[in-house]
């Protein structure tokens, strides 16, 4: 009875095996890659990131997002095989709704990002791109210093989604 236990174990271990290789292999032959895996066009592996305020947080984003994906992003505009150009970045804040006394109980944030993509001989790479994100969060009146912190991260994160989808029109465009 014991051999009959065992073999049933390692029918379920093999089958087990078997299913996960199944699985892998239709992954990979469906094209699927990890988040941040895709690679970006040949063009920009060495990047300059052309901004009206070049030492801004979203070309520090833009930069970390360019290197995380082995890209050289360069200060010098002249050694540069791609430009990334930041033609309009513009973040809105409006109220969502109030309470019986006026004040204000949740705000929504909204940022738009154009951005384009030309070679370094001024050849389009990526026509321009609008990307929009809008966030929603609750405040109050009695945590002041808490609010500005929370509207502070909820701002940093919008951003960095922004870039991210950025970097997912950038790898759309090799393809």
């Amino acid at each position: 009875m014991s051999s009959r236990a065992w073999t049933r174990g390692a029918v379920c271990r093999a089958a087990g095996w078997l299913l996960a290789a199944f699985l892998l292999a239709g992954l990979a032959a469906c094209g699927f890659q990890l988040r941040g895996s895709a690679a970006l066009p040949v063009e920009m592996d060495v990047t300059y990131i052309q901004s009206g305020q070049p030492f801004s947080s979203l070309v520090a984003d833009f930069s970390a997002a360019l290197k995380s994906r082995g890209v050289r992003v360069t200060e010098q505009r002249s050694e540069a095989s791609a430009i990334l150009k930041i033609q309009e970045n513009e973040l809105e804040r409006r109220v969502l709704s109030v309470n019986t006394a006026g004040k204000v109980l949740e705000y929504e944030l909204r940022q738009t990002l154009h951005f384009s993509v030309v070679t370094a001989a001024n050849q389009p790479l990526l026509e321009v791109q609008e990307v929009t994100l809008s966030r929603d969060y609750l405040y109050s009146n009695t945590d002041i210093l808490g609010k500005e912190r929370e509207d502070l991260s909820v701002r940093q994160t919008l951003q960095r989604n922004l870039v991210n989808l950025a970097m997912l029109r950038l790898t759309a465009a090799r393809q």
